[in-house]
């Protein structure tokens, strides 16, 4: 379903923006000086990137390529019955299903990726240029899939503020997994 109303240019970078203070915070408050080094690397390329790019991202918005989506999809939401199903979108948070399509999918193909399924990106974009005619520039996948990845070594770093923290040895190393990632992509991202 297309967005209507999202009038304001600016909202997809405000997001990340908001994004990348959130992580820097998150890193500085829990991740050993491996983890925050990494994250801090990565913060830099992605807000160069954002200044860089600023048209380009806001180019998705004027162009109304603004989807209300899922959210965060990941291999587990979907269900590959005779139909796909997705399942266990963000319905709770509008400002987060509100997204450019190729977000959604470009984060689809870095989980994907993570779990060693490289080529289900690729077929996935193919598909999807194919049936909407909309080919997004590879700088732009490499970027979602860079400020995803980060979202998600965010998320696993957090989980050492529970208490009791379950499983204390798997975050750091999830998170250090999840910034692998988006240090990879952001090797890949045009700062000029």
């Amino acid at each position: 379903m297309r967005a209507r109303g999202l009038g304001v240019g600016g909202i997809d970078l405000d997001r990340f923006r908001a994004e990348c203070h959130v992580s820097h915070h998150a890193f500085d408050s829990n991740g050993s000086p491996a983890l925050q080094h990494a994250a801090n690397w990565v913060l830099r390329h992605i807000q160069a990137f954002i200044g860089h790019h600023t048209d380009l991202l806001l180019q998705r918005v004027a162009d109304r390529q603004i989807v209300e989506g899922h959210g965060d999809l990941r291999p587990e939401h979907i269900c590959l019955a005779s139909t796909p199903r997705i399942i266990d979108c963000l319905e709770f948070r509008a400002d987060l299903r509100f997204l450019d399509p190729v977000d959604e999918l470009a984060f689809l193909a870095m989980e994907c990726e993570r779990l060693s399924a490289p080529s289900v990106g690729r077929i996935l974009f193919d598909h999807y240029c194919r049936r909407t005619g909309d080919c997004p520039p590879p700088v732009l996948i490499t970027f979602y899939k860079a400020i995803g990845a980060l979202i998600r070594a965010r998320i696993a770093v957090l989980h050492l503020q529970e208490m009791p923290v379950r499983d204390p040895a798997k975050w750091p190393k999830r998170a250090a997994d999840y910034l692998e990632i988006a240090l990879r992509e952001c090797r890949h991202l045009d700062l000029r």
